[in-house]
């Protein structure tokens, strides 16, 4: 049975190989669909911005960091959204949280 973290472990692998060949993407689409040229340019700085937080997000949730899928997808939320604390269960220094039902 895949669980949250294979998941989350095999989107970050797509991530990673897909921000290596980005800007020659970003490059063909500009050139090559009508119109696309203004907005790669203005989208483009925001992927290779938030494509890191993307990846360490991924990265914690299939260390298993996170809770169930519910709490990993919250938590993958709050690393990605501007003005939002990081996740606890992603961040480096947290302590194991433990089981509600324990």
């Amino acid at each position: 049975m895949t669980d949250v973290a294979s998941v989350a472990g095999a989107a970050e692998k797509v991530v990673e190989g897909v921000m290596k060949i980005e800007p020659m993407i970003a490059a063909g689409v500009g050139m090559l669909v009508p119109g696309a040229a203004p907005i790669v340019a203005m989208v483009q700085p925001e992927v290779l911005m938030a494509a890191p937080y993307v990846e360490r997000a991924l990265t914690g949730i299939a260390a298993h960091n996170g809770g169930d899928a519910f709490a990993a997808f919250i938590a993958f939320l709050q690393h990605l959204t501007p003005g939002q604390p990081n996740a606890a269960t992603l961040a480096p220094e947290a302590a194991p949280t433990p089981a509600i039902n324990s």
